[in-house]
């Protein structure tokens, strides 16, 4: 330990400076020397990192790590470079300089693990494996997401279907992707959520739009005309509604000409029933109800709601 009074160290130089004094008085027996007091842990902090840089300098294979006693010191070890730093200012960064000792740090004492052997596991069965089923009737947000869930899929048996209508609320919101597969699997449970906005006094018009943007089919028709029963629908949705249902049809003529006769029929029974409950005014858009009677008038369905419109309008 003698020779360790021989490396010049001057806290006031940087890492690099130090390195270029001692670089030529170097060698094995100085590093020797070095980590042997490294391991001593006795050295003052500036000296410690001098000697951690100088090994690393002259050795970069070399495993530093179980020398290092805090970050600073496996900064220096892992090449993060201070230039321009005096050892003083690199150890003012993180107080060393004001301690009067070094702190060490210490592991945790862990057992050896067992190391087993494969037959041990013979026992278990992939096939007694069995899944984690979650409670969801922690609370009642869950109960309807679970249930609601459910709904999106296949049709709610009439338990179900009474449990999320009383659960639902005003806040638990239903987007667009979840009501278009609700109505096509339930369409009765989504007329049930629109009625009990409507008793409850909330506006529901979010829902009334996603009705006028989902495709037109015989489950669309059915819960508005379920609606009607129940509420008082807007004319302004009424309109826009049997409206894209007339533009439906023009459409099935050009691309699915095969089906054009069931969904006139299906529109014009719809129209012909809302009518006929005085829930709907046709002289609203008579002249896109007659264009459709006019255009379809092969379809005995479309007839019939012609002469149910000239009534109507005769009336009033």
């Amino acid at each position: 330990m003698q020779g360790i009074a021989k490396i010049p160290v001057e806290i006031s130089k940087t890492l690099d400076e130090n390195y270029k004094v001692i670089k030529d008085q170097f060698k094995n027996e100085m590093l020797n020397q070095m980590i042997y007091s490294l391991l001593d842990q006795k050295q003052a902090p500036h000296i410690r990192l001098q000697f951690l840089y100088n090994i690393r300098q002259q050795d970069q294979n070399m495993c530093l790590s179980d020398l290092c006693i805090n970050q600073l010191e496996l900064n220096i070890i892992n090449n993060i470079k201070y230039y321009g730093q005096s050892l003083e200012q690199i150890l003012r960064q993180t107080d060393l300089l004001n301690q009067n000792k070094i702190e060490f740090s210490c592991e945790f004492m862990r057992p050896i693990p067992i190391i087993f052997n494969h037959q041990s596991f013979d026992y278990i069965q992939l096939d007694l494996t069995h899944q984690t089923v979650w409670d969801y009737s922690i609370t009642p947000l869950m109960r309807f997401r679970h249930i609601l869930y459910q709904a999106q899929c296949t049709k709610l048996q009439q338990g179900d279907h009474q449990l999320i209508v009383s659960l639902f609320k005003p806040e638990y919101k239903i987007d667009w992707n979840q009501f278009k597969l609700l109505v096509e699997q339930n369409p009765q449970l989504v007329s049930d959520l629109i009625t009990k906005l409507y008793q409850l006094g909330v506006n529901a018009n979010e829902y009334l739009d996603y009705l006028i943007q989902i495709k037109i089919s015989i489950q669309t028709l059915e819960l508005v005309n379920q609606l009607s029963k129940s509420i008082s629908l807007p004319d302004q949705f009424l309109n826009r509604f049997i409206a894209k249902c007339i533009v439906n049809c023009e459409e099935y003529k050009i691309n699915q000409p095969q089906q054009l006769t069931r969904q006139v029929r299906l529109v014009s029974v719809f129209i012909r029933t809302l009518i006929k409950q005085k829930t709907f005014d046709p002289k609203k858009i008579y002249v896109e109800l007659q264009g459709f009677c006019l255009e379809f008038s092969s379809i005995l369905e479309a007839t019939q709601l012609f002469k149910t419109i000239k009534n109507a309008v005769q009336e009033q």
